[in-house]
């Protein structure tokens, strides 16, 4: 304790040096650590927008082959389904049944095309939370045949709440079909990249697609904890093996999981099978595309520390081989009064941790500030990357306890490491030499 309290003594008194080297840590632990929680908030805000708009964190999806021998997607089992779910190890927030299509919706002389999902009212808490209603209400989409639209969709469409609107599309077996809707909701328009989507009930959208009112097209779980999202697909894929029938894995890695989550394309079966055709995937199959690009900025970021560690390594060691000159008198001093080699290499080295601390607490410090002053400023863009890589118009920036311990441990080891050497010298000085060549 005598030797770290010289140390805090040696520091304090190049308050010039001590503070120039602490601010090179600082900086070095202040720019890891934002840009640490800057592509961490950019990979939550990817995950919770695509969460949101695909409306869970795993995907169930069925395929039949019809009597034609055309595939459809559909499920009519949902015994199977029910059962794969009560398998499941983790918690389950939501299980969400869903039936969706591209439908054109035609308001006099009028057009447009939107993507509508076939809902359950009752299943449906997060998005009635996400959706902001502009007018109406999303409980009205209990009545056959109604519609919620996007504010932005029904002015394009000059269409008013309570107003009917012609709504045509293809029917599973692939015949056009033409309904008459009523809006009885509006609601803000949630269509962050390019994606918009209009709600309608479920068996609304089993009519329009002309499937059985108690089937469904995909089952959309909602976890209680994301990160359970690789497991619960392995174990739901596990459960469907021995269930039913599991659909061979999908060669095209790219745009299968993404292909799965829209209404599928009919296809000829020339080797049908028989009952339903069960799929998983999960938000991490869909979202690989974008998180490749979040994953390269975090290692252009990891790129940046190593170099600014390095900087900081050789700063670091060529200031302690100046203060070695400084002090050659000192250390022969300590060295004739009994100090002994070990003692003068510890006393660098605590140096140097002193310095360290102080360092990685200030640019902690000043990263939380900044994370907490980035996360307050709002982000102008509804739509493109700015609505991508934002929630709500914010990035949600959140300290990872484990990146803050990992970058804090290499700062220090670099720090020690870059004070080793120094220190070693300075143990190794033979006393009397010392002595002589300070005088």
């Amino acid at each position: 304790m005598t030797w770290f309290k010289l140390a805090y003594r040696n520091v304090y008194r190049q308050k010039k040096r001590s503070f120039l080297l602490a601010g090179a840590i600082a900086f070095g632990m202040l720019a890891i650590t934002l840009l640490n929680t800057l592509t961490g908030a950019m990979a939550t805000a990817v995950k919770t927008n695509f969460s949101s708009a695909l409306g869970g964190h795993v995907y169930m999806t069925g395929e039949v082959v019809s009597e034609r021998g055309y595939s459809n997607q559909l499920i009519n089992r949902s015994d199977i389904v029910e059962q794969a779910i009560a398998n499941l190890s983790m918690p389950v927030a939501e299980v969400k049944k869903r039936s969706s299509a591209r439908l054109q919706l035609i308001n006099n002389s009028k057009t447009d095309r939107l993507q509508i999902q076939g809902i359950e009212l009752a299943n449906e808490q997060q998005l009635f939370q996400r959706l902001v209603v502009m007018q109406g209400s999303l409980d009205d989409l209990k009545q056959p045949g109604t519609l919620a639209l996007p504010m932005n969709k029904a002015r394009d469409l000059q269409v008013r709440l309570g107003s009917s609107i012609m709504v045509k599309g293809e029917t599973m077996t692939g015949q056009q079909n033409l309904l008459e809707w009523k809006v009885v909701a509006l609601f803000r328009d949630q269509g962050g990249f390019g994606r918009s989507n209009g709600y309608t009930g479920l068996s609304t959208m089993n009519k329009m697609l002309n499937i059985p009112a108690d089937s469904f097209q995909r089952v959309n779980l909602v976890l209680q904890d994301m990160q359970d999202m690789g497991t619960a697909t392995n174990e739901l894929k596990h459960s469907f093996t021995k269930l039913a029938t599991l659909k061979p894995e999908d060669t095209d890695s790219t745009f299968g999981p993404m292909r799965m989550m829209m209404q599928g394309g009919r296809a000829y079966i020339e080797d049908p099978w028989q009952d339903t055709r069960f799929d998983v995937t999960n938000l991490d199959d869909v979202t690989q595309n974008v998180m490749s690009l979040v994953n390269g900025l975090d290692l252009v970021a990891k790129l940046i520390f190593g170099v600014m560690l390095v900087i900081t390594l050789v700063g670091i060691s060529n200031s302690y081989r100046m203060v070695l000159l400084e002090r050659v008198a000192e250390i022969g001093n300590m060295r004739a009064m009994g100090a002994q080699a070990g003692n003068v290499f510890r006393l660098f080295l605590y140096e140097a941790i002193i310095l360290a601390i102080m360092g990685i607490a200030v640019g902690l410090t000043l990263a939380i500030g900044g994370s907490l002053l980035i996360e307050s400023i709002t982000i102008p863009g509804d739509r493109g990357p700015a609505r991508l890589f934002t929630v709500a118009n914010h990035l949600p920036m959140a300290l990872s306890l484990t990146g803050i311990v990992i970058s804090a441990g290499l700062i220090m080891l670099m720090t020690l490491l870059a004070a080793y050497f120094p220190a070693r010298g300075a143990a190794n000085l033979d006393p009397a030499e010392a002595l002589r060549s300070a005088t």
